[in-house]
């Protein structure tokens, strides 16, 4: 009896996962469609804290299934490389934004031109913080162009505190789309149903079970230094970060170019 309840709970969390799931597609391509920014922000929050539910009710579907004696989500590695001369700011804002889901485990592979950041977690929360990568990856550099065609201070800059100014710009723009994350995760985990921060916890640990599992010979590094670039830049990229749309699909046309 104990077994067939435990069934029909996941059959129940199971379809409400696959609605979220609908939802935030449809969300997203409303917020892409639409001309009016605050329409756009709109959806584009809503949206996120979706995301941030469904991995809540996909975390719930694994736990269950365990406790059923049925196979748990598998767990997977994905790598994501960033070059330029960005990528260091970008390295740091970006885990940031994978850590803000809490199940997903980052490390840190750093090369003479590269950083790769692996994504070690289950299947659905590694895939869904890729696609939230390749999204701000274009809205970021979009940001950028924008801001720093209207820049008023780069005359006066020499060309690395020009690199500086928009490495830094870039970093607030990450940096608050990962704390609204974190902040979302923290809200859900509180309001919805009572467990939900145990489940995360037993997720996060079969991550961490399947870091050693890859990497037996782990060890730590020392986080590189790095530059800053004015508070100017950074609050900049912090306010562009407030207007990032989760989308997978944002338009590259009509924008200006970038210039030095």
């Amino acid at each position: 009896m104990k077994e067939q309840i435990i069934m029909e709970s996941a059959g129940t969390t199971t379809h409400k996962a696959k609605k979220t799931l609908k939802l935030i597609t449809a969300l997203l391509a409303k917020a892409e469609s639409t001309p009016f920014p605050a329409e756009a922000q709109a959806f584009q929050e809503h949206a996120e804290r979706l995301m941030v539910r469904y991995g809540i009710e996909q975390a719930t579907i694994d736990a269950e299934a365990g406790k059923a004696g049925k196979p748990q989500e598998a767990m997977v590695e994905e790598r994501v490389e960033l070059t330029g001369q960005y990528r260091v700011g970008q390295a740091r804002g970006f885990t940031a934004i994978a850590l803000a889901f809490t199940t997903v485990r980052v490390l840190l592979a750093t090369g003479s031109t590269k950083k790769i950041l692996y994504l070690i977690g289950a299947e659905s929360d590694v895939s869904q913080i890729v696609r939230l990568f390749d999204s701000l990856r274009v809205q970021l550099a979009a940001a950028m162009q924008t801001w720093w065609f209207e820049y008023p201070y780069k005359p006066y800059l020499s060309t690395h505190e020009k690199t500086l100014e928009r490495r830094q710009f870039q970093l607030g723009f990450l940096t608050t789309v990962a704390h609204r994350i974190e902040s979302l995760y923290k809200q859900e985990s509180v309001s919805a149903e009572p467990g939900n921060e145990l489940v995360l916890v037993g997720r996060r640990e079969r991550a961490d079970d399947h870091v050693k599992l890859l990497h037996p010979a782990l060890r730590s590094a020392r986080q590189q230094s790095m530059s800053q670039g004015s508070s100017n830049a950074h609050a900049a990229g912090s306010y562009a970060g407030t207007m990032a749309t989760v989308n997978s699909e944002v338009q590259v046309s009509d924008r200006r170019s970038l210039q030095l």
